[in-house]
């Protein structure tokens, strides 16, 4: 059965009943906005104080690698979707040692920062080059998750048999806005807290519902199968609710660890709730 919206559009009962699940349940979760936004990055995030950022007076839901690598993440996609829209195709294979080299500077900074924090390291390990190499990884996240994505999401007549990346040339129009907005949440200006935050939780979001999407449309057998938008809003809906349980279920395993945490040495937060 289908229910009209304004503008042409219309929606299923299930389709309705799935998104006011997922509204409810946005709202049900106790605490203000900043809480929820904590309590996501909680499920998935170390928060450890002195590697992360703080604006306002508030430490971010996510550590500084962690922001870096949602916030390349959310762009790249933003990007990909508008400049490479259904786009099949991994980037050319000129472009893989780029993409490594972007994911290997987050892997070789992350373990010099953890032998730094057990007293030894190659190099200073700071929460800007945190927030670089995480980025950078982002990005490479993002191209390879999004036609990875459309491939089990899009029927062959409505994809796009294109390279989301094909010259190294291109990844310029990534990395610029990239770089400038992690140049903005390094100048640490106190009214980019709420941007900032819902920013990268919404990349985080985003890439664990692609992720259960795929796998919803893997389980139904509805891979390759979309001719427009519409046919992907139920897998879509799904994969945000499997999403929300899945980070509840992360976050409550967490916070049940507290009694056995109580004198970890490196300051990890046992519940969820920042300053």
């Amino acid at each position: 059965m289908q229910l009209p919206l304004p503008g042409g559009l219309s929606v299923t009962v299930p389709q309705l009943l799935l998104a006011s699940g997922i509204v409810v349940y946005a709202f049900a979760v106790p605490g203000d906005f900043k809480y929820k936004l904590d309590a996501l990055g909680f499920a998935v995030c170390h928060q450890i104080h002195t590697h992360s950022i703080t604006l306002a007076g508030h430490q971010l839901p996510l550590c500084a690698r962690c922001t870096g690598i949602y916030l390349g993440a959310i762009i790249g996609l933003a990007l990909l979707t508008r400049l490479r829209s259904r786009s099949i195709k991994l980037p050319a294979r000129s472009l893989f040692p780029f993409l490594g080299l972007f994911f290997a500077a987050m892997v070789l900074d992350g373990t010099n920062s953890i032998m730094q924090t057990l007293g030894s390291g190659f190099w200073e390990t700071t929460n800007l080059t945190r927030l670089v190499t995480g980025g950078l990884s982002g990005l490479a996240v993002a191209f390879v998750f999004y036609p990875i994505f459309n491939m089990s999401a899009w029927h062959r007549n409505s994809a796009r048999l294109q390279s989301v990346l094909a010259r190294p040339i291109e990844l310029l129009p990534y990395l610029v806005p990239t770089a400038l907005l992690l140049t903005l949440v390094f100048s640490r200006a106190d009214w980019l807290l709420y941007p900032i935050s819902i920013l990268s939780i919404g990349g985080m979001l985003a890439l664990l519902t692609m992720s259960c999407t795929v796998f919803v449309l893997i389980a139904t057998r509805r891979e390759g199968k979309a001719r427009s938008a519409a046919d992907l809003v139920t897998p879509i809906l799904i994969g945000i609710a499997i999403t929300l349980i899945m980070l509840t279920l992360l976050s409550l395993g967490r916070a049940s660890l507290a009694p056995y945490m109580a004198d970890n040495p490196l300051g990890v937060p046992l519940v969820p709730g920042l300053p």
